[in-house]
């Protein structure tokens, strides 16, 4: 069955990631989509194993959820007050949040590492080849999409 949601997590990461390289957005309606996928594969650990409690689980899945928003939001909201430019649109900080359902508190700052590592090293390609100016926004879901995947990869390993 881990094998299902994993398709169901790279299609909807894919999806995602794709969308945000065409518009520079991420449409709510994806990323409610990815909610639910996300509970619906809590909802199957839980049936699937007795050991876990699910009132621990859902109350760790959702302050993971307000930890890493406020985290990814704290990041954007000092980088405008600082180079006055959104380094992080809302459905990125989302995006994030909402990976924790799939991936809890631990493997979400592991995707966020993998995620700022990427996307720190296209930047400086870019910056070195000339093909970025000074502070150029660019989508950032598909460096988070790489980042949650494999991690929810590595966590099933």
């Amino acid at each position: 069955m881990v094998i299902i949601f994993t398709f169901i997590l790279l299609y909807l990461l894919s999806s995602i990631s794709i969308e945000d390289i065409n518009t520079m957005l991420i449409s709510e309606n994806k990323l409610i989509v990815l909610a639910i996928s996300g509970l619906i594969y809590l909802l199957f650990l839980i049936l699937s194993n007795e050991k876990i409690d699910t009132k621990d689980l859902i109350i760790n899945n959702f302050f993971s959820m307000v930890i890493i928003f406020i985290t990814m939001y704290s990041i954007s909201y000092i980088s405008y007050k600082i180079f006055g430019v959104n380094s992080l649109g809302m459905g990125d900080i989302k995006l994030s949040s909402i990976s924790t359902i799939w991936l809890g508190i631990e493997l979400s700052f592991l995707s966020l590492c993998i995620s700022f590592l990427l996307s720190a090293i296209y930047s400086i390609h870019g910056k070195l080849t000339k093909k970025f100016i000074p502070l150029q926004q660019y989508p950032f879901a598909p460096f988070l999409s790489i980042g949650i995947f494999c991690s929810w990869v590595i966590d099933k390993i």
